[in-house]
């Protein structure tokens, strides 16, 4: 892991640079205004001086009250001697872990330096500097490029261009690449402006190259960019005050030795850090947690000489006890109280880094675990001690992550830290299974299920409990459209901006004014969100204070019926893992099981026969491993459960590489392989169990509250395509080949349910967009574009040639039905591989259907892969009459299937016709059965006879007594 400390040639400008006021005309000033000038120079010297010295709470004091002399002896109109201090209080804030209060001080500072200078006044980069560092360590990385981005247009965009400022700004957007994983964009900013850094920013730039080809397994060339920010260092930091910056280059070398278990020279080049990062006698920051981290991960990497079997596990132990210490004296470091005993305190800490913080969390919770394992065979009590001080550090990693993912700003941010979330989230769910094998105690029953469901689609579920929010507060109306309008903005200049950078000679002047725009549209959106927060408790409480549902409360809302089946899928450990929790109205059922490669194998290549679209060349052997691969997903997944399954409609939330397979296909039984296989009269587990999915258990239960006031049946469209070839980049191309079947389709439900259709040239982007928000149910039946480099813009493609404009060129992306407000309770997408897409961690497949859950709509009919026309329109008509007779989703999607399954001769019944379509999120009926309509009538008429016999009997008695 790479650490800047100095993260810019600029942080290093701030920390050394002396306040330069404007000469101030003091003739006729009285003596006090003098005395209080001589007070605000002396003060800010000693603040940046304390600050050099990572002084930072006595920095900030020397800050705040040459503020205060200012705002005494200067008009407020000196937008200079205010906005540098400003600027100064908001670094130190920043340094601090202070980071509201860095955002609103950077903010004084930008608009002092646009009041007095104009907006491209060559300081206001700084400000926008230290608020992409303050993002960053937020880890709200897509903010902080923004940032970056502003701060090297507004050097590209002086008189005279300083080219070292200009290479030592692209330094941060560099790391940001790297940071976001986009290691060959990092290089190349790199390579690109590498020559013209000067000495301070190429150190950093030789460091992030070490990084870099660290995690691309090239340590030869990572060594040689480690040592080359050695040697560079040793030249440049001879001077006394900078010995800490060469204990630093010492130190980010010495993790990377550790790294590849060249432990002796790790120890040797610490040892000469030390004095380095201590000669202040400072133990604060992050030099010092940096030196503590390393001495860590020494102690457990550490070679241990003994044949003894109790000396080795003795030292051992006490290797693993002290480097728990030095973790923890890091996060001292960093301002994170390491003995923390409640998450509900995280609201108050306030760390200098959230990113490191998290890592030494999670260290210590690996490291107890380590300790656990020495003791499993020696000592029972020792090792339940210290599996669940390896699972209390992790919830709090958990929970920590949890806090910052609120924080973080839109989906994309959001994707991103899913990837850090996974082994935090992987860790809690493996420590809690072992916690339980020891007591069987339930609470770590309920903490494995709640980290998986973390696990999973944490950004939608983020979204939809925000919209909750922000029903349930007094947030006005106007306030809600002006949100809205901005993200309509936002996501119009955002397509904009792809269209142009995808094609072969894209115009970067278009780009960089796109760039403009949404860089202010964001901070409008940002200014807004902040401004809902503060003055609306209600939605803050609201948005970060609810809970996900515990296994308890997921029974409560399981019908006897049904059974859900909820999987981590664990590929990272060197042993991989399967953990189910299975859960019924009245038990739950947590197992691991051990897996190896022929699972993963057995997966892809399931998958993969019955979504090949030469499935018509599909020879007997091929299905005879296919019919293996199926049964052997079985014994894994479903018949550890199979006294559970009984009678019960399946809820399957999947995970991993298993988001892929449709459960349906799988066999519990092998057929005879010595014949040619007979695909329809295949044991399926959909023969058996209804099967429905989720995302996420919350998902499925937690919105039932969302708000859908639709009052009208279903609005299907059907597209016609005339064979065109559509280019989005110099190597994305798509031919939009017709759909005979899909009009048919359409006119089939026309006749079950109450329909408006938009058939041909009229099924126009436009037409979807003015209608879709008053309609029950959506019915797509059209072709689908599947971006994986950038799920956002995966499309659904309407009618083409319509309109020229955004909100009507033909395709509808991804980010587009991001900012739908949906009333519909379903929607069907019947097109090509709308369920398919990137499979990211934490998030799951980034598919089109995921979309339409994110803008609220409960249920979605997909596809996993390309389906047949003629097949797809039989089970559609079939799916909507079973809908109708008021059966549930994911029983009239399964009968559906099954008709065609029974009906179709032996060829036609290759799972790939049928298995296509499934149901993810509610599955409730949508209609009342003809049995309620009947029984109704039945009541009713059974009412009838009864008052009318108890009419007659009075009559009678009336009769008699005359």
């Amino acid at each position: 892991m790479l650490i800047h400390i100095h993260t810019n040639r600029h942080i290093k400008i701030l920390i050394l640079c002396t306040l330069i006021l404007s000469v101030l005309n003091l003739t006729g000033r009285d003596k006090s205004f003098t005395s209080d000038s001589i007070k605000v120079i002396s003060l800010t010297k000693t603040g940046l001086s304390l600050h050099r010295n990572g002084m930072y709470t006595e920095a900030l004091d020397s800050f705040l009250l040459s503020r205060e002399i200012r705002k005494k002896i200067y008009n407020h109109n000196n937008f200079n001697a205010f906005a540098r201090i400003n600027y100064y209080i908001a670094v130190t804030y920043k340094n601090l872990g202070l980071y509201d209060l860095a955002i609103e001080y950077s903010k004084l500072a930008e608009q002092a330096y646009i009041n007095g200078y104009g907006k491209n006044y060559e300081r206001i980069a700084l400000v926008y500097l230290n608020l992409g560092n303050i993002y960053r360590s937020k880890l709200d990385y897509t903010q902080a490029l923004e940032y970056y981005k502003q701060m090297v247009s507004i050097y590209e965009n002086q008189e005279k261009k300083d080219k070292m400022n200009i290479a030592g700004a692209y330094y941060s957007i560099a790391e940001i690449y790297y940071k976001m994983y986009e290691y060959n964009q990092a290089i190349q900013v790199i390579e690109h402006h590498l020559k013209n850094a000067d000495e301070d920013t190429k150190i950093l730039y030789f460091d992030l190259l070490g990084a870099i080809y660290r995690e691309l397994k090239n340590n030869i060339q990572a060594k040689k960019n480690y040592q080359e920010a050695i040697d560079l260092a040793k030249r440049i930091y001879s001077e006394k005050d900078y010995h800490m910056y060469l204990g630093f280059e010492y130190l980010n070398f010495a993790n990377f030795l550790i790294s590849i278990g060249e432990i002796e020279n790790a120890e040797n080049i610490i040892h000469e850090a030390k004095p380095y990062i201590f000669a202040n006698q400072n133990s604060k920051g992050l030099y010092a947690a940096l030196y503590y981290r390393n001495m860590a991960s020494l102690l457990k990497s550490k070679h241990i000489e003994s044949n003894d079997i109790n000396i080795f596990m003795n030292q051992k132990i006490q290797n693993l006890h002290n480097a728990v210490n030095y973790y923890k004296d890091a996060l001292k470091a960093l301002n994170f109280t390491p003995e923390i005993s409640s998450t509900t305190t995280l609201d108050s800490l306030h760390n200098i880094s959230n990113i490191e913080c998290l890592n030494l969390l999670q260290f210590i919770g690996q490291t107890y675990f380590e300790i656990s394992k020495v003791y499993e065979s020696q000592s029972s009590k020792e090792y339940s001690k210290n599996i669940k001080l390896s699972l209390h550090y992790s919830q709090i990693a958990g929970a920590f992550l949890q806090r910052i993912r609120k924080e973080s700003s839109g989906d994309e941010n959001k994707i991103l830290l899913a990837e850090l979330e996974q082994s935090t989230f992987t860790d809690v769910v493996k420590t809690s299974y072992l916690a339980y094998k020891i007591d069987g105690n339930e609470e770590y029953l309920n903490q494995a299920f709640i980290n998986a469901e973390r696990l999973k689609s944490g950004s939608i579920f983020d979204k939809l409990e925000e919209t909750l929010a922000k029903e349930n507060s007094l947030i006005p109306d106007s306030l809600l459209q002006k949100e809205k309008l901005l993200n309509a903005r936002i996501t119009a200049y955002n397509e904009q901006r792809f269209n142009e950078t995808t094609k072969v000679t894209p115009d970067m002047e278009v780009v960089k004014q796109a760039d403009s725009i949404l860089f202010q549209l964001n901070q409008q959106r940002n200014n807004l969100n902040g401004y809902l927060e503060k003055n609306y408790s209600d939605y803050y409480d609201l948005k970060y204070s609810s809970t996900l549902f515990n296994v308890t409360e997921i029974q409560n809302k399981l019908k006897r019926n049904e059974l859900l089946i909820e999987y981590v899928l664990n590929e990272t450990d060197s042993i991989p893992e399967l953990y189910s929790i299975a859960i019924d109205c009245n038990s739950a059922k947590f197992i691991k099981q051990n897996i190896d490669k022929q699972f993963i194998k057995d997966i892809e290549s399931t998958f993969y026969f019955i979504s090949n679209p030469k499935y018509m060349f599909a020879g007997n052997e091929d299905s005879k491993n296919f019919c293996n691969a199926s049964y052997a997903l079985y014994q894994k997944l479903i018949a550890p459960f199979e006294k559970e399954i009984i009678d019960k409609k399946l809820i399957i939330v999947p995970d991993g590489k298993l988001n892929y397979i449709a459960f349906d296909a799988l066999m519990d039984a092998l057929p005879d392989t010595t014949e040619n296989i007979q695909f329809n009269k295949l044991n399926y587990l959909i023969k058996k169990n209804c099967i429905n999915y989720s995302y996420s258990a919350n998902l499925l239960y937690k919105f039932d509250n969302l708000s859908r006031k639709a009052q009208k049946s279903v609005l299907a469209f059907a597209p016609e395509y005339q064979s065109d070839t559509i280019s989005f980049a110099e190597t994305s191309k798509l031919v939009l080949m017709p759909l005979p079947g899909v009009v048919t389709e359409v006119n089939n439900i026309a006749q079950e349910i109450k329909t408006k259709a938009f058939e041909g040239s009229a099924a126009s982007e436009a037409n979807f967009r003015k209608n879709a928000e008053n309609y029950d149910i959506l019915h797509l039946a059209m072709h689908a574009f599947i971006n994986d480099s950038l799920p956002a813009f995966s499309r659904l493609a309407f009618t083409q040639g319509t309109g020229k404009k955004a909100d009507n060129d033909g395709w509808l992306n991804t980010a587009d039905i991001y900012n739908l407000n949906l009333n519909a309770r379903l929607t069907v997408l019947s097109a090509c591989n709308t369920g398919t897409g990137t499979l990211k961690k934490g998030e799951g497949v980034m598919s089109l259907a995921r979309g339409f859950l994110y803008a609220g709509c409960p249920s979605i009919i997909m596809t996993l892969w390309n389906v047949e026309d003629n097949s797809g329109t039989k089970i559609m008509s079939s799916f909507y009459g079973y809908l109708k007779k008021g059966k549930s989703k994911d029983e009239a999607l399964r009968l559906a299937k099954l008709d065609y399954l029974n009906e179709a001769n032996p060829r036609l019944a290759h799972p790939h016709y049928w298995l296509g379509y499934v149901n993810i999120g509610n599955s409730a009926p949508l209609y009342r059965s003809y049995d309620f309509y009947f029984f109704s009538i039945l009541i009713i008429a059974f009412v009838g006879i009864a008052t009318e016999q108890i009419f007659r009997i009075k009559k009678a008695r009336k009769k008699r007594k005359k």
